[in-house]
């Protein structure tokens, strides 16, 4: 596990602020209404056909950020899902269930040199394949659970990002090509911000 040590206090990712604005600020009346979740820790998991349980982590609870490495098994598919926790509570609260129940105001892109899927530009370097395997209430996908398909050896980026894209006018904005739109623009091509950006190292062998 890579430690990052940080200089300022701690700051801990909370699901829902990046959107909160005030009454009227955006021109809309709807906002994202859910009580601000604090987000210490995230899990993933990368279940394989066979074998064990592939599982990394990033958390920052102390003010000292932890990241795990990821390795996986050439010509294996994975099945790839997220624990999105709070560890400050007692006992500690799974954030996951809520992101769930929201599931037309968010969006998981799975990005980075190591990726070839829905969210990234063709790349012929890509290790892995990215497939969304869930929908929403609108037959979007969302991306808590996913098909990783390793393709190759090697290393490289591979990069989790949480999309809150928040109601308005008590519409969603979240659009069928979000991940394509940002495969080919950025994320500055589709509403809303972002809940958490996190990159973990990952090697295929």
């Amino acid at each position: 596990m890579k430690h990052l040590a940080r200089i300022a206090p701690i700051f801990l990712l909370v699901l829902g602020a990046c959107s909160d604005v005030e009454d009227g600020a955006d021109g809309h009346d709807d906002h994202h209404h859910h009580d601000h979740e604090v987000i210490t820790t995230v899990v993933l998991n990368f279940t394989p056909t066979e074998g064990d349980v592939v599982s990394a982590t990033w958390s920052d609870i102390s003010g000292e950020v932890e990241i795990d490495d990821i390795t996986l098994t050439d010509a294996t598919e994975y099945s790839l899902s997220f624990e999105i926790l709070n560890e400050l509570e007692e006992p500690v609260e799974d954030v996951t269930p809520e992101i769930a129940d929201e599931d037309d105001e968010h969006q998981v892109f799975i990005t980075g040199s190591a990726v070839n899927g829905p969210a990234t530009q063709q790349n012929d370097d890509a290790i892995v394949e990215h497939a969304y395997a869930d929908e929403d209430v609108n037959g979007l996908p969302i991306g808590l659970d996913n098909d990783i398909t390793a393709i190759a050896t090697g290393s490289g980026d591979f990069i989790v990002t949480l999309r809150h894209m928040p109601l308005q006018n008590g519409n969603t904005i979240k659009t069928e090509g979000a991940a394509e739109d940002v495969a080919s623009d950025g994320f500055g091509a589709i509403g809303g911000d972002n809940d958490f950006q996190l990159t973990f190292s990952l090697t295929v062998e």
